[in-house]
């Protein structure tokens, strides 16, 4: 089994979405481990969802956690890349490799994003645009990011669905894309619908006809 295209998964928080995806072969599963946040994933949680994965790398998400903060709480944690709103994180880990991420519920001016980029664009792996409250953004919005794409590593992580994903992984220049996870009904039971959609559309059937 494969998808089509780089996939990560934010905010995964409970152990069916960790089953599913990694199922599904997606590439990076995204931890939040910010302490206070409402998704937060503590070490011995984070244990109990990773430890039986394999063919997934794990990214620590920080938010826009302090160097301080970030110090105290990597140690504790498994992780391959570690993922920041702040710019200024991320020539301080050089021994991870680095999403930046960028909240479109916060992004004021296009220009000064495309100059962070530009400052950084050597020591980060992605730069994940996406909604932190799952937003839908006017297509001038969608445009501008995808125009960034030409010229840097951007994983795109809003104003996504099953009828839209295909055209913008084939037809457009992002490196991927990036889905939510949820919180379960109850422990083992989750409504899958939408993230299933998406991943059952970019599925490659890789049956072998005789």
């Amino acid at each position: 089994m494969a998808l089509k295209t780089f996939v990560k998964i934010s905010e995964v928080s409970n152990l069916s979405d960790a089953r599913y995806c990694a199922g599904m072969t997606v590439n990076l599963m995204g931890f939040d481990l910010k302490k206070g946040n409402s998704t937060y994933v503590s070490p011995e949680n984070f244990m109990e969802l990773t430890g039986w994965l394999s063919g997934v790398d794990f990214v620590g998400e920080y938010d826009n956690a302090s160097e301080d903060a970030i110090k105290e709480s990597i140690k504790d944690y498994e992780i391959h890349y570690l993922q920041t709103d702040n710019p200024a994180i991320i020539p301080l880990f050089p021994d991870f490799k680095r999403v930046l991420r960028f909240d479109m519920d916060k992004v004021t001016d296009a220009e000064k994003v495309k100059e962070t980029m530009q400052k950084v664009t050597d020591e980060v792996e992605f730069f994940l645009f996406e909604s932190g409250n799952g937003n839908h953004y006017k297509e001038n919005v969608v445009k501008q990011v995808l125009e960034l794409a030409k010229d840097y590593p951007v994983i795109l992580g809003f104003n996504i669905d099953d009828k839209n994903v295909m055209n913008l992984v084939e037809n457009t220049e992002i490196k991927g894309i990036s889905l939510k996870g949820g919180e379960e009904i109850r422990p083992g039971y989750k409504d899958f619908d939408e993230l299933a959609d998406i991943l059952e559309t970019l599925e490659i059937d890789d049956t072998v006809e005789e």
